[in-house]
């Protein structure tokens, strides 16, 4: 890596500051199936330039998708694509503590949970704890290689 970042940029410094420097600047991409249907977004925010980090997220609209891979596939697809082409050093996410399913592919795919926020979330009615979680691109790539080699 040359440090440089982000690695495959032809935006002016204009557009920079607009764009990656802005606080309030989110990426978003579209998640399709097969069929080139749109099924869920995923994207990243809070970019840290120094700290070379950035807070992602994802989302499966479609119940019928759940549990399908949709979303695993997409994470790692992401998350490799933001190590490599935009050279993030670290990833952060969060979700709710009752979402069991999320928490599992999160752990799945390296991430590690870093912390609680007590009663941040607000969802079906009641309060609930957020779960942060972090990924380093090294524990990414090393837990990626394993993978590969097990299959």
């Amino acid at each position: 890596s040359t440090g440089a970042w982000p690695l495959n940029t032809l935006l002016t410094a204009e557009e920079i500051e607009h764009k990656v420097f802005d606080d309030s600047s989110v990426h978003r991409y579209m998640i399709l199936d097969e069929k080139n249907k749109a099924i869920g977004t995923l994207g990243f925010r809070e970019v840290n330039v120094p700290a070379r980090s950035a807070t992602i997220y994802i989302v499966i609209g479609e119940q019928e998708y759940w549990n399908k891979g949709y979303g695993t596939d997409a994470l790692t697809t992401f998350i490799s694509f933001l190590f490599k082409q935009w050279n993030f050093h670290r990833l952060t996410l969060d979700t709710w503590d009752g979402n069991n399913r999320a928490l599992k592919v999160y752990q799945k795919l390296g991430f590690q949970i870093e912390g609680r926020l007590r009663e941040a979330r607000y969802v079906l009615g009641e309060y609930r704890d957020a779960i942060v979680l972090g990924l380093l691109k090294k524990d990414f790539i090393a837990n990626t290689v394993l993978d590969n080699n097990c299959r």
